[in-house]
C-alpha cells in the first residue's frame, strides 16, 4: 500500500483516500526473509511439500520474498544480518550472497525490488497499528561454514512482532501523516498475524471508519 500511495499524486490521494489503516506494516523489510531465502525453515507448507530444501527453491522464486527483505536506511549497509566463519553478509554485499548461495538471478530479483519507497511518508491520514515485545529475527549465524547455506542457521533476536522488527514496524511513528499510533504488546495480542484477529484493534477500525 505504501509503494502505490508514492506512486500518485497528492491531488488524487487527497480526492480518493480519507485514511490508511497500517496494521504491522513492514515499512523497512523484515531480517527473517533472509532465512527465508538462505535455508528456510520458516514456515511450514502442505503435505505434498515437505522437504525444507523444496520449501526453499520455491521461496526463492517469489518475488514478494526479496521485496522484504530489509532496506536502507533503516538497516545500516554495514549492519550484519547473516554471518557464517568465512564472511559476514550485510546490504552491502548481497549480491555476493545471492552468489554464494548459488541463486543465480537473485541479483537481478533484487535489482528490480530494493529501490522500492515503502519508508517515507505516504501522504494520507495514517493510524499505525504494530505489536511488540515478542521474540523477532535480528541476524542469523552458522557456526559451521559447511552447514552455509543449506542447514539453518542459529538466530539472534530482538524486539518486534515474531515476524517484523520494531525499527521497521516503527517507520510509521515518525512521519507527519500519522494521527495515531497503537501497539500491543506480547504474542497474544501483538503477534504480526494476530493483529487483525485482536479485538481492539477491530473495534478501532470500526470506530474510525463509523
Amino acid at each position: 500500500m505504501s509503494t502505490f500511495l508514492h506512486s500518485v499524486s497528492q491531488e488524487w490521494k487527497d480526492k480518493h483516500i480519507h485514511a490508511w489503516v497500517s496494521a504491522a506494516g513492514v515499512f523497512g523489510g523484515a531480517v527473517k526473509e533472509v532465512k527465508v531465502l538462505v535455508s528456510h525453515g520458516v514456515i511450514d507448507l502442505p503435505d505434498l511439500i515437505t522437504n525444507r530444501l523444496v520449501q526453499r527453491a520455491v521461496a526463492r522464486t517469489i518475488m514478494g520474498n526479496y521485496f522484504m527483505l530489509p532496506r536502507y536506511p533503516i538497516w545500516d549497509k554495514d549492519e550484519v544480518l547473516l554471518q557464517t566463519p568465512n564472511v559476514n553478509y550485510t546490504l552491502g554485499n548481497f549480491e555476493q550472497l545471492f552468489a554464494d548461495m548459488g541463486v543465480k538471478d537473485g541479483v537481478e530479483k533484487w535489482a528490480t525490488v530494493r529501490n522500492a519507497s515503502f519508508a517515507g511518508d505516504p501522504g494520507v491520514k495514517t493510524y499505525c497499528f504494530n505489536g511488540k515485545d515478542v521474540p523477532t529475527s535480528a541476524s542469523f549465524y552458522y557456526k559451521n561454514q559447511k552447514d552455509f547455506p543449506d542447514e539453518v542457521p542459529e538466530t539472534v533476536s530482538g524486539d518486534g512482532d515474531g515476524t517484523v522488527p520494531a525499527r521497521s514496524l516503527q517507520v510509521c511513528h515518525k512521519w507527519d501523516s500519522t494521527v495515531q499510533i497503537t501497539e500491543y504488546s506480547g504474542p497474544a495480542a501483538g503477534e504480526h498475524d494476530k493483529i487483525i484477529q485482536n479485538k481492539e484493534f477491530i473495534k478501532s477500525v470500526i470506530d474510525i471508519i463509523s
